[in-house]
C-alpha cells in the first residue's frame, strides 16, 4: 500500500504525467473508434451477402478448381468446366435438416446463358431455385414488380438493375408478363429454352456480383445444362416376366438371348406408365446398392436430386464455423464428395476485392496506431531517464530492488490504466458522434466495402477489452526498460548529480 501511495504522489508531482495520459487515451480512442468502425462494416457486409445470395453456411461438392455459388472461376480462354453436383442428395439433404441449429435451407442449381430479349443478348448467371424456399431464406432482396414463379410455368424473376440497363442501354422495357429465352452452349451445339418474367425483384444494398443473377426454375436450367429429367418412382414389372431373370445364371446370358425381348409385353405403355426411360447423366443415379444377398434396393432419383448446392441459414445466435466443422467431420467420416462453407467462400473470388480492400484500409489504421504507440512508450522510458537522481537517493536511503521494481511498476501502471479508461470513455464518445452524424455513401465502392449506403459503427466488449488489453500491454512494455536503466543505476553515481 505505501509503494501504492509514493507512486501515486509521483504521478501527481509530475507536470508530464498528464501528458503521457492523455497520449495513451488519444491513441486508444482512435482504436476503439476504428475497431467499431472494422465491426459495423464488417457484420454489414457478411449480412449483405449472406441475405442476398450466399447464406450462412453452403454445402457445395468437393472440386479442384475454384467454385462459388457463380460456378467454376478458373481464369479460363476455353469452355467452361461441368459443376459437379451433390451426390447423394438424399443423404446429405437429410443430414443437414436434421440439424438442430438450422433454420432453413434451399437447393441451387447454376448455370450461364445469353440472356435474348428481342434483338438483344446478354449475359446472366442462372439460380435455379424453388423462389418461395429461397426469398424466405433470401431477407435482403424483395419483389417490387409482379410474383415470384409458381413451378411448372418456366418462371423468371429478374433483377432491378438489369431491368435498368436494358432500359437504360438497350431501350428495352422489361415488365412481368414478358416472354425471353436463354441460349447456352455446349460444345458445337446449342440450347434454346423460353420463360415467362413472373416478377422484378431488388437487392436491399446494391453489389455489382448481383447484376448477372437471373432467378429462374430448376428445371429450365437443367434442361439449359442437358440434364434429363427422371421422374420419381420406380419401374414396375409383371410378376410373370420377373421370374425370367431367375433363369440366368449372370447378367452376359440374359442379353446373350435375342429371344429375350421377343415379348413386347415386358415394356408394354401399362407397364411404363407415368415413367420416363430416360438415363443420362446417371451420375445423379443412386443406383447398385444391395441390401443383402438376392435382395437389391431399386434406384430411386427424380429431379429434385440433382443440385449444386444447398444453401444453410442458421439460427439467430449460432457460431457458423462451429457448424461448417460438425458438418464437414461428418461428410468425411461418411466418405460424401462434399463440403461445407462460409459465405466468403460462396461469393467466390470476384467477392475478394472488398476483403482485401477493407485489409488494406485495416493495415493503414494499425500502422498509425502502432506510431503512436512507438511515441507512447519512448515517452515513459525518457520519463523513467529523467528520475534517476529519484532513484539514486531512494537507494541511498536503503530501498531495495524490489521496492523500486514495484514503484515503477506501479507509477506506470497507475497512468495506462487511467488512460486506458478514459481512451475508452473518448471511443464511446467518438463512436456516438459518428452515429449522430449519419454519414452515407453514393459511391458503389464504398458502399460495398462498409456493407451499406450507410456508415454503422458498433462498439462491443471485446473492443473495449481490447483497448483496456492493449494499455496493460503498453504498461509492461513502458515498465521492463525504464526499470532495467534504474536498477543498473549506481546510487553512488547517481548521488552525484544532485
Amino acid at each position: 500500500m505505501f509503494t501504492l501511495r509514493f507512486a501515486f504522489k509521483n504521478i501527481i508531482s509530475r507536470k508530464s504525467s498528464l501528458v503521457i495520459i492523455l497520449f495513451i487515451a488519444f491513441s486508444i480512442a482512435i482504436m476503439v473508434m476504428a475497431n467499431a468502425v472494422f465491426d459495423g462494416t464488417g457484420n454489414g457486409i457478411e449480412k449483405t451477402f449472406s441475405t442476398s445470395f450466399t447464406g450462412d453456411v453452403v454445402v457445395r461438392p468437393k472440386t479442384d478448381f475454384p467454385m462459388s455459388l457463380f460456378g467454376d472461376e478458373t481464369p479460363v480462354t476455353g469452355e467452361l468446366s461441368e459443376l459437379p453436383r451433390i451426390i447423394p442428395y438424399n443423404n446429405v439433404i437429410e443430414y443437414i435438416k436434421a440439424q438442430d441449429e438450422l433454420e432453413d435451407c434451399v437447393s441451387q442449381l447454376t448455370g450461364q446463358a445469353a440472356l435474348k430479349i428481342g434483338d438483344i443478348n446478354k449475359m446472366a448467371v442462372l439460380f435455379g431455385v424453388d423462389s418461395d424456399d429461397y426469398f424466405r431464406i433470401m431477407s435482403g432482396i424483395s419483389i417490387v414488380e409482379g410474383s415470384t414463379y409458381i413451378p411448372g410455368n418456366k418462371g423468371v424473376l429478374i433483377n432491378r438493375t438489369m431491368q435498368q440497363k436494358l432500359h437504360d442501354e438497350c431501350s428495352i422495357d422489361v415488365k412481368p408478363g414478358d416472354e425471353v429465352q436463354f441460349i447456352s452452349s455446349n460444345g458445337s451445339s446449342y440450347t434454346l429454352r423460353g420463360g415467362v418474367i413472373s416478377g422484378i425483384y431488388e437487392y436491399r444494398v446494391h453489389n455489382d456480383l448481383q447484376d448477372n443473377i437471373i432467378l429462374c426454375e430448376p428445371e429450365t436450367v437443367r434442361s439449359l445444362l442437358g440434364i434429363e429429367s427422371m421422374a420419381s418412382g420406380t419401374l414396375d414389372i409383371d410378376k410373370s416376366h420377373s421370374s425370367m431373370i431367375d433363369d440366368f445364371d449372370n447378367m452376359d446370358d440374359m442379353f446373350g438371348d435375342d429371344s429375350l425381348f421377343g415379348d413386347d409385353s415386358l415394356f408394354s405403355d401399362d407397364t411404363l406408365s407415368g415413367t420416363e426411360n430416360s438415363f443420362e447423366n446417371s451420375e445423379v443415379v443412386e443406383a447398385g446398392k444391395t441390401a443383402g444377398e438376392g435382395e437389391f434396393i431399386e434406384a430411386e432419383d427424380s429431379v429434385d436430386t440433382t443440385w449444386n448446392y444447398i444453401i444453410c441459414k442458421l439460427k439467430p445466435g449460432e457460431n457458423h464455423d462451429r457448424f461448417i466443422k460438425k458438418l464437414n467431420a461428418y461428410f468425411k467420416k461418411a466418405e460424401y464428395n462434399v463440403t461445407a462453407v462460409n459465405w466468403r467462400a460462396a461469393a467466390g473470388m470476384s467477392a475478394q476485392y472488398v476483403y482485401w480492400m477493407r485489409l488494406i484500409f485495416n493495415i493503414g489504421i494499425i500502422l498509425l496506431i502502432g506510431t503512436g504507440f512507438i511515441v507512447v512508450n519512448n515517452t515513459l522510458i525518457i520519463a523513467a531517464m529523467d528520475r534517476t537522481k529519484e532513484t539514486g537517493a531512494l537507494r541511498a536511503i536503503g530501498a531495495d530492488r524490489k521496492f523500486i521494481a514495484a514503484e515503477y511498476l506501479c507509477e506506470t501502471l497507475l497512468l495506462t490504466i487511467t488512460a486506458g479508461i478514459l481512451g475508452c470513455l473518448l471511443g464511446l464518445l467518438g463512436n456516438q458522434l459518428l452515429v449522430n452524424a449519419n454519414i452515407t455513401f453514393s459511391n458503389s465502392y464504398l458502399i460495398q466495402l462498409f456493407g451499406g449506403s450507410q456508415l454503422k459503427t458498433v462498439v462491443t466488449l471485446s473492443n473495449l477489452g481490447r483497448g483496456m488489453l492493449l494499455s496493460l500491454v503498453l504498461a509492461i512494455i513502458g515498465w521492463l526498460y525504464p526499470v532495467h536503466i534504474a536498477l543498473e543505476t549506481s546510487p553512488v553515481v547517481a548521488m552525484e548529480h544532485i
